[in-house]
């Protein structure tokens, strides 16, 4: 374990008490000098006041006397004396290598007892005292965590917490005390055990009230138990014991979630039930909670300007300890114990208020192990070298960023002293006796390569130079902290090419594998590179800022990637760490709480994890909406509010809104189709339908949840579709432009509304928060990504967003002169007819479309009236059309009238014009169909991949050698088109044919019309294969048991997280990839498509089967029509 003296201790300040109106901070040892938030040295402190303003504090730095000599400080006498007999709060030895043998972890599991209820509140009064030790090794942070229940359990009873979400000494609330005379009839008594623990839990236990055998050997677990008579003074006492100090921390905090609070309390505004009377029920209250599946689960605080910085530069002046307590407090809620800290413009260890070590110091109170990015070494933020080096401190003969002198590089002198050991050096001494994982390794200054990065091997040998360099700096300096190297971008070449693994500078240090920056995993461990490391772990993100484009503005990534991506990771042995790149961390709620909570259950949330989403996703919903005692939203609502926000997700997957860019030449590059297949008008429906179920469900929400459901679903289920939509009306204005058409001005109207909305929705989360804290301020600046950010990104600068440019049609009123526009398959916008004739697309009637004519003007006002035959539907007789507007006639058949193939058409007049839309509608002969068959109209079919006709399991060898069962499965809400297939393994290939006739697969049947040639065109998610150098990722279809192709989906050099690679650029843009089998000869009638999968990572999300060519889109043609009996 790493521990801090009192000293350090008492700089925190966060271990918050309030009595009346003043606030303290208790201090675990009144014997110990302390220093208080301004630096000042003190002798027996035991409360140390803290100031109601941040601003009045006065940042001295590390210049006080008892921190001028950082190694003096943190070592000898003092610390010996304090840490003496602590049991390291992993729960592992002093150097806590990562186990990647980690998949038995011990489960959850009942006490094996009678389940006893536990009375906590009664008339709005809390019946128990909260006890725990003075004594106890980790008071500290049992006692802060300790505070946050007290203001939970003050909220739950309707008494006020300030701002910071903090309550207020009360004697209705919970009271936290130290002596176990002050305890009641009723109590709490939290801690750990052993010789240095809680004196009440070993004397229980020394009397045989209670058995921790089954909690013996676990890590950051804890047993909650009620106990009958455990002191003479106490009838009752609800008794949680933590294996260490993140258990305990942990068991509080269930006390707060069976009461209702949300994680999310005080980041999203989840204002729990207030309830009058609550017992906390037996079942929940008499367990033993199971070890987290991931041994380090965390997030990173990343490109945090401009929102996060500027919240918290306006709350807290900087990203000090206030700042971080805050964060530190809900790691601890969502059962993580992980964070890097904010780190573009921040140096997180010399931040802080006060005490410019609070950050580093308060993390190690709270049990959270601290780490910096792939480009941080040795605990260094990356802005303090440049800081050294540009103020010319004592790092004058610097010349770079770079180990420069090395033997074998040019200009090496031997003996000369490395400047930048001395740096690291002083990091080491200043950071070695907190919880930490060392990143070690060098990449070039600020998330740049080293110019030796060209040369895979020389560069491994330069890493393996560094590491053994920086781990000559730990070893001296006794730091005995876990060291890890991340395996990003230039550094995954030397990690392969050069076989850095084999490298003796990888024996105990683990390695962090990352994905592509996109979500998506970019390559994982073989087995003979595990045996080589310490261990392994994940770098995932939800935010980027980079090539080819940034996403920085909402949620991006369904959580059905997260589990696909990350499940398999797990499969490659990926247990050591998660940590994921959450940029500002607010609006990511729900990427975050699952992303952790899949870290920390995998063995419920991950195995077969795919079928448990949905659910998930609805109980998710119900813990930020829903309430104890049902004031919040219903059951129904809470399922339409995870709808909704499955549902802007899923607009912004099929393609990050911020790089819709609108199309005037339709080519379908960044934007979708206005011209073909419905492509764009699609989409406009679906974000019509997702904002208006958002207003729908906005009007029925409490009074005291709008703040939680403005955060969390309102804006970006509103934001997301609206600019989709401001992107789709400019390419609509444009279009019409062109033709002359005045309904031009509608959607340039349109458009602007829309842009203004943004504006509203965006001032909305900052400055009027509706029934938000603080008079709906409290979020002033979190949501800075503005409209250069987020509308028309232009480039991957992600401030180079560009509002579209509108046409203004001039009008003439005297142009009375009727437009007719007629819709078509494709190119629907050619050109308006004013007389002559035209025609609509087919009518099948096992498809049953509808198709819409259009008529319009260029100024003038004019009257029309619409015939047509019998048995053709029209939606408008007659009507007028006016200036900048638009008359749509909805067509459709009446197949009750039809039973052969028939031609008619419909006429329009107006005046003396008239134009003849020509209709055909066919009746097929559904005898030659068979069940779950997709019925080929206008030349193609489009299949969801879901729909499968038959599925056959398989068998295969994995990478350990294993004959394994292999499977396809269905992801829901997964990739651009809300389905995916693929198999069950991550590490079976199938190399031959031969190999295919063990494999699963699936199959599609498919009726096309006529004899003729033919094409299948497969799209997939854009994945790439996970061992490194193999430019594969290969399905296998056959056509009606036929002969199996085995086709490649990638091109010669692919290479995924990298800009210059343009074909896995436009793919991870696209959100796709598509692959084609051409030229299959196919008679009329059913046939069976037959669809493997070769490789790992593969995961197929579309068919069309087409004839001739497929016009510019976006996406694929909508899915056709499947016809099942």
């Amino acid at each position: 374990m790493k521990f801090i003296n009192s000293l350090a201790l008492l700089a925190l300040l966060f271990e918050c008490q309030y009595t009346s109106s003043k606030s303290v901070c208790i201090v675990k040892n009144s014997n110990a000098k302390a220093v208080d938030i301004a630096g000042n040295v003190s002798d027996n402190v035991k409360y140390v006041k803290l100031p109601t303003d941040i601003n009045d504090v006065e940042d001295t730095g590390s210049d006080s006397e008892d921190n001028n000599d950082l190694e003096e400080a943190t070592s000898g006498g003092d610390v010996e004396e304090i840490s003496q007999g602590i049991e390291d709060p992993l729960g592992e030895e002093e150097n806590p290598i990562i186990d990647d043998n980690n998949k038995n972890q011990k489960v959850a599991q009942k006490i094996n007892l009678e389940p006893k209820d536990f009375e906590l509140i009664k008339d709005s009064k809390v019946l128990a005292n909260l006890y725990i030790d003075e004594k106890d090794s980790e008071y500290d942070g049992i006692n802060v965590i300790a505070q946050a229940l007290k203001s939970d359990v003050a909220r739950v009873i309707g008494e006020k917490v300030d701002n910071e979400g903090y309550a207020e000494e009360s004697e209705n609330g919970l009271i936290i005390v130290t002596d176990v005379s002050k305890l009641g009839s009723k109590a709490i008594i939290a801690g750990t055990a052993g010789e240095n623990g809680n004196d009440v839990i070993n004397q229980l236990i020394e009397e045989g009230k209670l058995n921790l055998k089954d909690l013996e050997g676990r890590r950051e677990s804890y047993q909650m138990q009620v106990v009958d008579s455990p002191l003479d003074n106490v009838e009752q006492a609800l008794v949680i014991v933590g294996s260490d100090k993140r258990g305990t921390l942990y068991g509080l905090m269930h006390i707060s979630e069976m009461m209702g609070v949300s994680p999310w309390v005080w980041w999203s505004d989840v204002f729990p039930a207030v309830q009058s009377d609550f017992t906390l029920p037996g079942e929940e209250c008499n367990v033993i909670s199971k070890e987290p599946s991931i041994r380090y689960r965390g997030i990173f605080l990343n490109d945090e300007a401009p929102s996060l910085s500027t919240w918290t530069n306006k709350r807290y002046g900087g990203r000090n300890q206030y700042f971080y307590r805050q964060v530190y407090d809900l790691l601890i809620r969502l059962k993580a114990n992980y964070l890097w800290p904010s780190m573009w413009d921040d140096t997180f260890s010399e931040d802080g208020k006060g005490d410019t070590l609070a950050n580093a110091k308060l993390a190690d109170i709270y049990g959270i192990v601290m780490g910096t990015s792939h480009h941080e070494p040795l605990y260094r933020a990356g802005k303090e070298w440049e800081r050294y080096y540009k103020n010319d401190l004592p790092y004058t003969s610097a010349e770079a960023w770079n180990l420069y002198n090395i033997p074998g590089n040019d200009g090496y002198v031997e003996g000369v002293n490395n400047e930048i050991e001395e740096f690291w050096t002083e990091s080491v001494v200043r950071n070695k006796e907190f919880l930490n994982i060392c990143t070690v390794g060098m990449r070039g200054e600020n998330d740049s390569t080293l110019p030796s990065a060209d040369d895979p091997p020389r560069y491994a040998d330069l890493l393996n130079y560094i590491i053994n360099t920086q781990k000559g700096i730990l070893k001296a300096h006794n730091d005995t902290n876990p060291t890890q190297l991340v395996i990003y971008k230039e550094v995954e070449d030397a990690w392969y090419a050069g076989e850095l693994y084999n490298k003796d500078c990888m024996k105990e240090t683990y390695a962090m594998f990352c994905d592509d920056n996109w979500a998506y995993m970019r390559t994982l461990p073989t087995l003979e590179q595990q045996k080589q490391i310490a261990g392994s772990g994940m770098y995932y993100h939800f935010d980027y800022v980079g090539a080819p484009k940034s996403y920085t503005w909402v949620q991006n990534t369904q959580l059905s990637t997260i589990w696909d991506q990350m499940s398999i990771a797990y499969d490659y042995g990926i247990e050591g760490v998660w940590i994921a790149n959450v940029g500002d961390l607010k609006p990511m709620e729900i990427n975050i709480s699952y992303f952790l909570d899949l870290a920390y259950d995998y063995e419920h949330l991950g195995v077969e994890g795919q079928d448990r989403l949905e659910d998930y996703k609805i109980q998710w919903a119900k813990q930020q909406f829903g309430k104890k005692d049902g004031s919040g939203l219903s059951d129904e609502d809470c399922k339409e509010a995870a709808y909704l926000l499955d549902r802007y997700l899923d607009l912004t997957t099929k393609r990050v809104v911020e790089h819709v860019l609108y199309d005037t030449a339709d080519t379908c590059s960044d934007m979708y189709s206005i011209d073909n297949y419905r492509e764009a008008l699609i989409i406009l429906e679906e974000c019509d339908d997702v904002m208006k179920r958002t207003e729908a469900l906005w009007a029925r929400i409490p009074e005291d949840v709008k703040a939680a459901f403005y955060q969390l679903i309102y804006y970006p289920a509103m934001a997301v579709p609206n600019v989709l939509k401001i992107q789709i009306y400019a390419a609509l204005n444009n279009k019409y432009a062109k033709l002359g058409l005045t309904v031009a001005n509608k959607y340039a109207k349109l458009c602007q509304e829309a842009i203004d909305l943004d504006n509203e929705l965006f001032d909305g989360y900052n400055e009027k928060m509706p029934g938000g804290p603080e008079s709906g301020k409290k979020w002033s600046g979190m949501i800075s990504c503005g409209q250069e950010y987020h509308i028309g990104l232009q480039q991957w600068d992600r401030d180079s967003g560009k509002l579209p440019d509108l046409i203004t049609v001039e009008s003439d009123a005297t142009a009375t002169e009727m437009q007719v526009l007629v819709e078509d398959i494709t190119d629907s916008y050619k050109a308006s007819v004013t007389t002559g004739e035209s025609k609509l697309p087919t009518f099948n009637k096992v498809s049953d479309e509808t198709f819409k004519v259009q008529l319009l003007t260029k100024g003038g006002d004019y009257e029309f009236e619409v015939k047509a035959d019998e048995w053709i539907s029209v939606s408008v007789e007659k009507g007028k059309v006016s200036e900048n507007e638009e008359q749509v006639i909805e067509v459709s058949i009446d197949w009750e009238k039809v039973n052969e193939d028939k031609e008619g058409s419909i006429v329009i007049t107006s005046g003396e014009q008239e134009v003849k839309v020509n209709v055909e509608a066919k009746v097929m002969d559904e005898s030659k169909l068979e069940p779950n068959t997709y019925v080929m109209t206008h030349d193609y079919a489009t299949i969801d991949v879901a729909n499968f006709s038959n599925k056959v399991d398989g068998q295969g060898v994995d990478n350990q050698g294993n004959l394994v069962e292999n499977k396809m499965i269905v992801i829901p809400d997964n990739g651009k088109y809300l389905t995916t297939v693929r198999t069950t393994s991550s590490t079976i290939t199938y190399n031959t044919v031969e190999d295919l006739k063990d494999a699963p697969y699936v199959e599609y049947k498919v009726y096309v019309p006529a004899d003729g040639v033919y094409n299948i065109e497969t799209q997939y998610n854009p994945t790439s294969n996970l061992i490194y150098g193999k430019e594969e990722l290969r399905y296998g279809l056959s056509i009606d048991d036929g002969e199996i192709d085995i086709i490649n989906t990638l091109v010669e050099d692919y290479l995924a997280g990298t800009w210059k690679q343009g074909t896995w650029a436009a793919d991870i843009e696209n959100h796709s990839r598509r692959s084609y089998k051409e030229n299959i000869n196919l008679s009329e009638g059913v046939h069976t498509i037959r669809y493997y999968q070769c490789d790992p990572n593969l995961a197929l999300i579309r068919m069309t089967v087409y004839k001739g060519e497929l016009a510019n889109r976006y996406g694929s043609p909508a899915e056709s029509t499947l016809f099942k009996n």
